[in-house]
């Protein structure tokens, strides 16, 4: 446990993406993005904290509305209620940063809608220019969730939720970033039986990653593991109260890694992060052998409800393992 519900700076509505500073120092974003008019309560806020591994965000550095962080760039006008959030940050080689975004919209009249989308920051995540939608549902009125995302390759892959369970899809990293760099998004494909070719918001769902037993969601976070050489990819599981992580060799076959968290509580556990304080990038993408993954347990019957814990994960070799269990010879 780090921090209570009476101890917790934030509303946790989102994953935390991470990015260090120009000094070292780790930085946690957050966003609660949703926004209607006219009620103040609903405003979004895009917040900055700082801090070490047992208090990540004891240091607020920053806080605003979408109307100084986000230029929407003539999306989503005339909508009663719209809002992003930035669920994973990629750093780019110039020092810029790519968001892959969620993004919640209802105009009037309508239904409210979900997608994936791409954000850009010039000026490491003071401000943000979106780029536009990359991935839907099968039915644009499913959560897709999202967020998470793995390099794989030259592809930049993506999760998220579809009618028929969790997919994932992809864009060439160099055509995402060039199109990205002028405000626009390119060629993103879905995943479906065994091909890459179907359009990220084509109305038909991907392939499921792996067999659903109910509640799986992908409000999630993802990581490349040095040290196991895996890409590894967390899920909830709503109200069979577990945070699940999933691996793979090759970032297209998954299996069931291990438990990460469960209770009996009724809790859910969402927004779960990866985070490694001395890792191989900046932006925690990859993660080494020695790692930690932060998550809520919330209750669902009142999403205001918070408490942050974190599991501390170590990669062992199988020759270590090996050493520690056995007795010296006679």
């Amino acid at each position: 446990l780090i921090y209570t519900d009476d101890e917790i700076p934030i509303r946790y509505d989102g994953s935390l993406s991470t990015i260090k500073d120009k000094d070292g120092r780790m930085l946690f974003f957050h966003s609660f993005g949703c926004r209607i008019k006219n009620k103040e309560y609903r405003r979004s806020r895009h917040s900055w904290y700082t801090g070490p591994p047992d208090d990540p965000l004891r240091t607020h550095l920053s806080s605003t509305t979408d109307e100084d962080f986000w230029d929407y760039a003539g999306w989503y006008e005339n909508a009663d209620e719209r809002g992003i959030w930035i669920l994973g940050m990629y750093e780019t080689d110039d020092g810029h940063l790519l968001g892959i975004t969620h993004s919640e919209v209802r105009y009037p009249g309508k239904q409210q809608q979900f997608a994936l989308g791409i954000g850009y920051s010039k000026d490491h995540g003071q401000s943000w220019t979106y780029c536009g939608e990359i991935i839907t549902a099968a039915d644009p009125h499913k959560n897709v969730g999202g967020g998470a995302y793995h390099v794989v390759g030259d592809y930049l892959q993506v999760y998220y939720n579809d009618t028929e369970g969790q997919c994932m899809a992809r864009a060439q990293l160099r055509d995402v970033l060039r199109r990205a760099r002028s405000h626009r998004v390119g060629k993103w494909l879905k995943y479906r039986k065994g091909k890459w070719d179907m359009p990220g918001l084509a109305p038909t769902s991907g392939s499921p990653l792996f067999p659903r037993k109910g509640g799986e969601d992908v409000h999630s976070d993802a990581a490349y593991c040095t040290a196991l050489k895996k890409y590894l990819l967390t899920v909830q599981t709503h109200g069979r109260g577990q945070l699940l992580l999933y691996a793979s060799s090759d970032g297209v076959e998954w299996e069931l890694e291990t438990v990460v968290d469960s209770n009996n509580d009724g809790l859910i556990q969402p927004y779960s992060t990866f985070v490694d304080f001395d890792g191989p990038t900046r932006d925690c993408h990859q993660v080494d052998g020695d790692f930690y993954i932060y998550f809520p347990r919330k209750n669902p019957r009142n999403h205001d409800w918070d408490a942050m814990y974190r599991v501390h994960l170590q990669v062992k070799s199988r020759v270590d393992e090996l050493k520690a269990t056995c007795e010296p010879a006679p």
